[in-house]
């Protein structure tokens, strides 16, 4: 599989409850087992009804046929609880996560305003590449995805002893479905809009897996575990596991992490509908998938920088949306919001709603370069000029913990490490400036801090650094506490 950005089209990426394991069936006494109907009707799929028993034995894991009894049952219980129909064949493919992660990277660097981006939230340094630090955590993290009628999921066996996870098939067959019914496609230019938009998507996934499993454990649904491969409850098909980077990690998994929340507010605001509608209208902003309340009508502010840079530094692109979640990511990794905050919801479910990021209501930030040397500016508002003074201060102790050392004039340096560069943070009103450069010196020529006329922003396309996050496009992920 060649893993560009644009590739995969659903990975199953961090899995909330992707440690549950196939379901197989066939030990309670059959409700069903009734004929075949006529035509092709919910809650029946390729000769099974959502409540047949099924002949497998899980013992010893699954054979490829015994597997494809499972996915048609499975199919028809997600026909049931969704209340959509498949209409075409879904193809499974189970692969090692050895296999998986051979594919590599198409992309053996970021680009410019991708590497700035990871730069100004303090997430990936510049000791460090944006591809390879992607490359890790997708290798270690993806469960499995869906794309073009196809599923992939990470297991362990042959042929003949197949063993994956419950979860990940249930997650990756309702892309499918989505995929057929509905769309998979965001509606996004930037960072923050694909992760909304996959708020939707990845949502509704993890929400019918949520409901899926909970039919397993009250019996509605009789479900039985496939045994592990290893002895150890190990179904992930093996592999050493990669360090990653735990910022990445954070921001990548919003929609998934809070998706299913979204999901669950717009069902029990108008039901099955209101959810099929939110694949139309998506969320604009990583802030209404993390306050559903907010959507549809609290979209974000469209924020603009004038170019004040001076030659020889020149803009790069029209710049990108960090948004709240990567925001929120970004004071958590670097332990300004405190690490144990994100599981502190009563049922340990991740949570990005933090006051020093709540009051987000818009941002912007764009790259510049100069010979080989790089900088950039990232402007942000909030909803009140508190707001604004708290995300300043919390940025200001973001680089206090980086050792930076005060200057004056709002000017901080950090003199070595991998975010060794000089900073200027300022605020006014309800805005919030962070400008960034290699030296003090070099602050006025990626933006002239006296400077009246600015010059007119280039004129073109982003330079594709949200474009990263589309390799967990319709995919599982692997949960837990990073």
């Amino acid at each position: 599989m060649g893993r560009s950005l644009l590739a995969v089209a659903v990975v199953a990426a961090v899995v909330l409850s992707g440690c549950a394991f196939l379901d197989v069936g066939g030990i309670a006494e059959p409700d069903s087992n009734r004929p075949d109907p006529d035509a092709d009707v919910l809650g029946w799929e390729d000769g099974y009804w959502w409540n047949d028993s099924v002949a497998v034995d899980a013992s010893d894991g699954l054979s490829k046929a015994e597997l494809e009894v499972v996915t048609a049952r499975m199919m028809a219980r997600i026909e049931r609880i969704r209340g959509h129909e498949f209409t075409e064949d879904v193809r499974v493919r189970v692969i090692s996560h050895d296999e998986y992660r051979s594919g590599g990277s198409d992309d053996p660097e970021g680009t410019p305003t991708e590497e700035q981006f990871w730069e100004a939230t303090f997430v990936v340094g510049e000791d460090d590449g944006v591809a390879e630090s992607f490359d890790a955590l997708y290798g270690s993290a993806v469960q499995g995805y869906y794309s073009n009628g196809r599923i992939v999921v990470i297991g362990s066996g042959d042929g003949g002893d197949l063993r994956i996870s419950r979860a990940t098939l249930v997650h990756e067959l309702e892309h499918a479905l989505q995929d057929q019914q509905l769309t998979l496609r965001v509606n996004a230019s930037t960072r923050d809009g694909t992760l909304a938009g996959r708020g939707i998507t990845e949502g509704d996934a993890n929400y019918v897996e949520s409901l899926y499993e909970a039919r397993c454990e009250d019996g509605r649904f009789d479900c039985v575990s496939v045994p592990d491969g290893d002895g150890e409850g190990n179904t992930d098909g093996g592999g050493e596991r990669l360090a990653y980077n735990r910022g990445l990690f954070v921001s990548t998994f919003v929609p998934y992490a809070e998706g299913a929340e979204f999901v669950a507010a717009l069902r029990e605001r108008g039901g099955w509908a209101a959810v099929d509608d939110g694949f139309e209208t998506q969320p604009a902003s990583t802030e209404q998938v993390i306050h559903p309340d907010a959507y549809p009508d609290e979209r974000p502010e469209r924020v603009t920088v004038r170019d004040r840079s001076n030659a020889p530094w020149n803009r790069v692109g029209d710049g990108e949306v960090v948004g709240e979640a990567t925001a929120y990511a970004a004071l958590w990794y670097n332990d300004v919001v405190p690490r144990d905050h994100l599981t502190s919801t009563e049922d340990g479910r991740y949570t990005y709603d933090h006051p020093i990021t709540a009051g987000w209501g818009g941002d912007r930030l764009v790259a510049y370069e100069n010979d080989g040397q790089h900088g950039y500016v990232w402007k942000t508002t909030w909803d009140s000029t508190g707001d604004a003074r708290e995300f300043a201060t919390a940025y200001r102790d973001l680089l206090e913990s980086k050792d930076a050392t005060a200057r004056g004039d709002g000017v901080y340096v950090i003199e070595d490490g991998a975010f060794a560069d000089a900073f200027r943070v300022v605020r006014t009103d309800e805005t919030v400036v962070v400008v960034n450069a290699p030296t003090v010196g070099a602050l006025d020529g990626v933006r002239d801090r006296e400077q009246q006329g600015a010059r007119a922003p280039t004129v073109g396309a982003l330079d594709g650094a949200h474009d990263r996050h589309q390799r967990t496009a319709n995919a599982s992920v692997a949960g837990g506490v990073p």
